[in-house]
């Protein structure tokens, strides 16, 4: 399998603009990867949302604010456990994708896709499921629910660190700078919203003009616009947690001090 495209990465603080277009920019380069792996994992989400759909919205693809409230909200939290299991499962293509950026490599498709330290990987997506859906059963609880876990895969991918030590590290770097990286991924995440919100109110239009409506083809077209979707939340979560070592941990200077050729092993950090 040939390589896949390095991401142009500065190496140095960003502002919130630059983070964005630096994790469309990883996206892109790594997609050969990256959007087959989260098209995969959409289709299986957009799967279980009819079920929960019909289960607690009686078939409703956008549902009343008050058709929400009572027994139906554990629908809407199923649903956000799932959205963030998905991005964090492709935090790790997203992560191994910054990393190779990072040092300066070439990368192919088939490493960013290997099933190395799935086990770890796999422990964290649940994880991630559990308690940002148990979170958002609270009042306002997906706020502080969504950001929480999100740069722990790539602690865990990046940094070289255990599943358990990723989770607190994770959390310590979502909080840092005035938990800079918690009120990015929020703004990446409301930004798709209204873009997916967009796409499927205009699919949904579209396809009952000719008669093709339905829960099923209006979750085909979430599945398409969720694919790009969560790719680019987990490249930012790759990239947010890349710039945040570089803003709080001097992670460009010591990379500068490095007398060979970078590898992403050199982002690893001490033990």
């Amino acid at each position: 399998m040939s390589a896949v495209r390095s991401p142009s990465l500065p190496l140095r603080p960003l502002t919130v603009g630059e983070l964005l277009d630096a994790a469309m920019e990883v996206t892109r380069g790594a997609g050969r990867a990256l959007l087959p792996v989260a098209f995969a994992l959409a289709v299986l989400e957009q799967l279980a949302m009819v079920w929960i759909r019909v289960a607690f919205f009686d078939g409703s693809t956008f549902p009343w604010i008050g058709d929400i409230v009572g027994p139906a909200w554990l629908g809407v939290a199923l649903g956000t456990g799932m959205e963030a299991a998905v991005i964090a499962f492709l935090g790790v293509p997203a992560a191994r994708a910054v990393a190779a950026a990072a040092a300066g490599v070439p990368v192919r498709a088939r490493d960013l896709l290997r099933l190395r330290r799935i086990g770890s990987a796999a422990f964290l997506v649940l994880l991630t499921f559990v308690v940002t859906c148990a979170l958002t059963l609270l009042p306002l609880g997906w706020l502080p629910a969504y950001p929480l876990f999100g740069l722990a895969v790539a602690a865990l991918v990046i940094d070289g660190v255990g599943p358990l030590r990723a989770v607190g590290r994770g959390v310590r770097m979502v909080l840092r700078v005035g938990a800079r990286a918690a009120a990015v991924r929020l703004l990446g995440y409301f930004a798709w919203l209204l873009l997916r919100l967009g796409f499927g109110f205009g699919a949904a239009s579209a396809l009952g003009l000719v008669g093709a409506d339905g829960l099923w083809a209006t979750a085909a077209c979430f599945a398409l616009v969720n694919t790009v979707a969560y790719a680019n939340l987990a490249s930012l979560d790759a990239v947010l947690h890349l710039e945040t070592r570089i803003r709080t941990e001097g992670l460009d200077i010591a990379l500068t001090r490095v007398p060979d050729a970078l590898t992403p092993q050199h982002l690893v950090v001490a033990r």
